[in-house]
């Protein structure tokens, strides 16, 4: 289990020392323990403020796990989007986007496996201006590149590759995360990358010699 160190994209400026310690410490049980089983005493507890301190920023667990879940579906997607340019070609993106998902979990881990465990639960009460950022739109987005490029043979597998995707890189995220996986994350994304090609561009994408972006 990784420990976060940088949690500017969980707060504001302006947010108290202890608000701070209750937003990383909640993030990190959700994620260890679960949502169910993580309490609010617990985090509490862990963060060395009292219920009192907690219910001054939040009414509810409830209400403190959705403002992490935006908060980091957030900082996922706003990373996945900056990743995918109009200007490089299908095979180009899909490997940035993965590049950008193997930083991901090299620096926020927490982040991208509290995602993909509440999304289905989080995401029909989303804040609107979420809706717009949704991680299935940028994917369709990509795959129907793919379409257009002739890499991928027909728009109705659009929905497969998303979920062949999706799935690959929330699996993986879960292995690493307990402790699955001994490589560094960011090495291990150029290994994923070619695997994730092969899965949703056949042959294809094995063959592509475009040169992949470099992410910042």
């Amino acid at each position: 289990m990784a420990d976060i160190q940088d949690i500017d994209f969980l707060v504001h400026p302006g947010d108290a020392p202890s608000k701070r310690e209750i937003v990383r410490v909640a993030l990190t049980l959700f994620v260890r323990d679960g949502l169910c089983a993580a309490s609010l005493r617990d985090i509490a507890a862990a963060s060395a403020y009292s219920s009192t301190v907690l219910y001054k920023f939040f009414e509810s667990k409830e209400a403190l796990a959705r403002y992490l879940f935006e908060r980091c579906y957030g900082l996922v997607a706003g990373r996945l989007r900056a990743a995918i340019k109009p200007e490089y070609g299908f095979h180009a993106n899909l490997r940035s986007l993965v590049e950008a998902s193997g930083g991901l979990l090299a620096t926020q881990p927490e982040a991208v496996l509290y995602v993909s465990e509440q999304v289905r639960l989080m995401w029909p009460g989303v804040a609107e201006r979420l809706r717009p950022h949704s991680v299935v739109r940028l994917l369709t987005g990509l795959f129907q590149q793919g379409v257009d490029e002739g890499v991928i043979g027909d728009a109705r597998e659009i929905p497969y590759l998303i979920a062949v995707l999706v799935g690959s890189l929330s699996q993986y995220a879960k292995l690493r995360y307990f402790g699955e996986f001994s490589g560094a994350p960011r090495e291990d994304a150029a290994f994923l990358g070619r695997i994730v090609e092969r899965l949703v561009a056949g042959h294809g994408a094995a063959g592509s010699t475009e040169s992949p972006p470099k992410v910042q």
